[in-house]
């Protein structure tokens, strides 16, 4: 497998394909983290402490040089120490044999026995990535907005999948095959293997209420989300129960002294995803984010009514402007079923872009969690981004599981005000009650090659990557003594340290 994509033909890397992306490559090495989003750009009371940064860098060359001459040493005493004990002075040992002129029996039964198993090796830690993806895809064959709205046609997709359209067969398969192994194994084993495997486990929820908080953390220095011109910068937070997004986003504009609004919509009922704004960091203003559950109180998106009042909630608030950027973290727990998460998701993805659609304004973003994008239909709702935006990535926070398929969606700058009629549209098929709707036919996806090499390029380097995972939480689960591969809290400090986190909870604003 790891043969499957290499550099070892001397052409491989200089292939181009006109989405502008070379194909990945098991040996890239990582990029600086650092020509990605800053937002000190857009705040410029917050600077960086590089020497700071350099004093919790585990990875650095320095360190690694360091640690392997420590490690040297330690080897060369424990070396000595060893010939010391199992080979004593000849003198003693020439005694020995005159007092003993017949063998031990006790001492001939130990030699004879085999010796005990060495413990298993550690595997050898790679130097780590700490890049997030910023590699945009910009549309050039733009629809019109009434081709756009003639072009959708939804009908329900067929659950078979073509896994060479959008990736690499091969690649999906192992990545299958490991999750059905890990399936099997008791979850408590599962969650401190998955624990010790993942370098960037112990940012955990940071300061926040969840680690839904974390990753649009990660995701806003990035790409620097949370900025406006406006006197209030605003958000509708899609399916957020119970508000980590909200508490982040709030958390940090009025960190810079500015003013923040949400409006959120979840749906009612489970303990889990109900609203908790309770549990808000204390420094966060009150009634900043004003709950809206719908024409029928329930929150529930697959009901066109509670759209439709959301909607109209949102433009009363903001007179008739929208909200300068829209967030979707709707999911479901798929726990031991993950190869059939993609299908099960797309109607709860399709309600979600037919929303911010409807709220939100020309030139705002939208970032949206999807999961596996190996499916046709679930490509098209992506293909209908692309052309909703003018740019869009898909990538993957560092604090986002890299043993999952989770990934979010950044797309930025609408480019139509109030498509009306494509959410119309988009209406008639959520109304289909169907779970797996497709929008957009494959022979149209294929005449856009840009977008079709785009998908795939970022599918095959998901999927290596989680392979990767799923093997190293596999050896941790069939040797739980082995210790985490990297020093978990200073991957830890550096990260919220680039996040323009703080490393301790507090009650004072954060610069």
């Amino acid at each position: 497998m790891s043969d499957l994509y290499s550099d070892n033909d001397p052409e491989y890397r200089a292939t181009r394909v006109k989405s502008g992306i070379p194909p990945p490559s098991i040996r890239d090495r990582p990029r600086n983290h650092r020509q990605g989003g800053d937002l000190s750009r857009f705040n410029p009371a917050m600077q960086r402490n590089q020497q700071q940064q350099q004093r919790y860098s585990p990875y650095g060359q320095q360190g690694r040089d360091d640690r392997r001459h420590h490690q040297e040493y330690d080897n060369q005493r424990y070396s000595h120490h060893q010939q010391q004990q199992r080979y004593p002075d000849q003198r003693y040992s020439e005694q020995q044999q005159q007092r003993q002129p017949y063998p031990d029996h006790h001492q001939q039964q130990q030699q004879q026995r085999p010796p005990a198993p060495a413990a298993p090796a550690a595997p050898k830690p790679k130097p780590l990535e700490l890049r997030t993806s910023t590699d945009f895809l910009k549309c050039e064959k733009r629809l019109s907005l009434q081709d756009l709205v003639d072009t959708i046609q939804p009908t329900a997709c067929t659950p078979e999948t073509d896994y060479d359209f959008l990736s690499s067969k091969a690649l999906v398969e192992k990545v299958n095959q490991l999750r059905e192994n890990i399936r099997h194994v008791p979850y408590e084993q599962r969650s401190e293997a998955r624990s010790k495997s993942n370098p960037f486990e112990r940012i955990g929820n940071a300061i926040f209420m969840n680690r839904a908080a974390t990753k649009l953390a990660a995701l806003d220095a990035t790409f620097g989300l949370a900025t406006t011109h406006s006197q209030e910068f605003t958000f509708a937070d899609i399916c957020g129960g119970p508000g980590g997004f909200s508490e982040y986003l709030l958390w940090r504009v009025h960190s810079w002294g500015e003013s923040a609004h949400g409006f959120g919509i979840t749906l009612k009922g489970s303990e889990e995803v109900n609203w908790h704004t309770e549990k808000f960091r204390p420094d966060i203003p009150r009634h900043s984010l004003t709950e809206i559950n719908g024409a029928d109180g329930t929150g529930d998106l697959y009901k066109i009514d509670n759209i439709k009042q959301f909607e109209a909630a949102v433009l009363k608030e903001t007179r008739d402007q929208g909200v300068d950027l829209a967030v979707a973290d709707g999911g479901f727990d798929f726990t031991g079923h993950e190869a059939y998460q993609e299908l099960s998701a797309q109607r709860l993805l399709l309600c979600e872009v037919v929303t911010m659609l409807t709220c939100l304004k020309q030139g705002g973003h939208f970032v949206c969690k999807f999961f596996d994008i190996l499916n046709e239909s679930t490509a098209g709702l992506v293909w209908l981004l692309y052309q909703l935006f003018d740019e869009i990535c898909i990538t993957k926070p560092l604090s986002s599981r890299p043993a999952n398929a989770e990934r979010y969606i950044v797309c930025k700058g609408l480019v139509h005000e109030k498509p009306t009629q494509l959410v119309q549209q988009l209406m008639k098929a959520i109304d289909t009650n169907t779970a797996a709707i497709s929008i957009v036919t494959r022979p149209f996806l294929e005449k856009d090659e840009d977008f079709i090499d785009y998908v795939k390029m970022r599918n095959i380097r998901f999927a290596m990557k989680q392979t990767e995972a799923l093997e190293q939480m596999d050896q941790f689960i069939k040797n739980p003594q082995l210790a985490p591969l990297y020093d978990q809290e200073q991957v830890k400090r550096h990260c919220l340290n680039e996040w323009r986190l703080p490393l301790q909870d507090s009650q004072q604003h954060y610069f």
